[in-house]
């Protein structure tokens, strides 16, 4: 992956046959964090076993975390288990605003688009890399940043220009791929919470429990109160 990625090449030697084949593509790769569970107390880099010569090659980074929600949760299981028992979304109530082939008719539409960069959108590119340079050297210990960011928001913002099915990238395109790189950088130099200690954490959990058992009683009190009101009413 290290050769594709940096020269967009793929080397072949085996049985005698020596081929250097093109791989010009774009590549989504999955991860899973090295003790089996992300740890948030670590950043990005300190969760995956990915070599930093890898790691900076990608565009973008995203942390997708499985966290318990019961309404998620439910979700989810409700909608597995629908389609084994039906086979297909063919029985659901709400269908899709899209068809699957009208989605692949635009998505090759958008593909075959070829946006120019704007003169407003160049000299934003020009003045967001400078801003990101200047973001590492206040932090030494932050994400580095180097050309392949600047080049990294250029193919963000020629996709967005191909999402909207424009012929110009502008500098609305060059802003939305600065606030999505951005937010990839502070998922890998960055970890996603701070935890507090111990001690604050029993603290706060504490005085947590005690407002929602001081908004109980204030309830409950309200109501028998109320109930008292319509007993003397009727009366």
């Amino acid at each position: 992956i290290h050769e594709a990625m940096e020269q967009q090449t793929i080397s072949i030697a085996k049985a005698g046959i020596q081929a250097t084949l093109n791989a010009r593509a774009s590549i989504l790769a999955a991860a899973n964090p090295m003790d089996g569970r992300y740890d948030r107390r670590k950043t990005l880099k300190q969760n995956l076993n990915l070599t930093p010569a890898i790691m900076s090659r990608f565009d973008l980074f995203f942390v997708v975390l499985d966290e318990q929600d019961e309404r998620t949760d439910l979700a989810i299981a409700s909608h597995i288990v629908s389609l084994h028992q039906h086979g297909s979304l063919a029985h659901l109530t709400q269908q899709p605003d899209f068809s699957t082939s009208q989605l692949q008719r635009y998505i090759r539409y958008a593909r075959s688009l070829k946006p120019a960069l704007s003169d407003a959108a160049a000299r934003q590119l020009v003045q967001y890399y400078a801003e990101l340079r200047r973001g590492e050297q206040a932090d030494p210990g932050a994400y580095r940043v180097t050309v392949r960011q600047l080049e990294a928001m250029i193919r963000l913002g020629e996709a967005r220009a191909r999402a909207e099915l424009e012929q110009t990238i502008s500098v609305a395109h060059i802003k939305e791929a600065k606030r999505l790189l951005k937010a990839s950088i502070m998922h890998v130099s960055r970890d996603d919470i701070d935890m507090v200690g111990d001690d604050d954490l029993d603290d706060e959990l504490q005085a947590q429990v005690e407002r929602a058992e001081q908004v109980r009683r204030e309830e409950q009190a309200q109501a028998a109160q109320q109930q008292q009101q319509q007993q003397q009413q009727q009366q």
